[in-house]
């Protein structure tokens, strides 16, 4: 779990908006749960390419589990 299991994970191109706004698309959003007022935690990959993207409430139980010395 927490590993894409995918043989291709692609789901779409998005563009950034003068505003620095990307739009995910809905496809996305409905396979993974996310709707309006969803909060991402953002993570910038070392090598500059790009972002990854997770629900915070992930974030949040994994922190929690390390927290209470329990495996992730």
């Amino acid at each position: 779990m927490g590993v894409c299991s995918r043989k291709n994970p692609f789901r779409g191109t998005v563009t950034v908006s003068d505003k620095g706004q990307i739009v995910i698309p809905a496809a996305l959003m409905r396979e993974i749960e996310i709707e309006k007022g969803t909060q991402l935690f953002i993570i910038k990959r070392e090598d500059n390419l790009g972002f990854v993207a997770l629900k915070s409430e992930a974030v949040a139980e994994h922190i929690q589990k390390l927290v209470n010395n329990n495996p992730i």
